[in-house]
């Protein structure tokens, strides 16, 4: 998934997500469209999506768009953590 997607992700990893986390409309107010950093992981019964602490719901999203994020590789002096 090197291009913006409609579909939601279904491998663990970073993804940016763009579109309306919340719905569109709260109310009678218009919300704006978002862009955040979410992190999927998988979980017994499929995966969870989180953006900022929250968990992200299927039925409350909106127009979701999603590209996988691409880090950088660490410096040689940063040891990886072990697992």
């Amino acid at each position: 998934m090197s291009k913006w997607s409609k579909e939601w992700p279904n491998k663990e990893g970073l993804y940016w997500f763009y579109g309306y986390r919340y719905g569109k409309y709260f109310g009678n107010k218009k919300n704006d469209p978002e862009l955040g950093l979410v992190n999927v992981r998988k979980i017994a019964n499929g995966f969870m999506h989180t953006c900022d602490g929250q968990f992200m719901y299927e039925s409350e999203v909106e127009e979701p768009h999603f590209q996988k994020a691409i880090l950088p590789k660490l410096p040689k002096w940063i040891k990886k953590a072990p697992a």
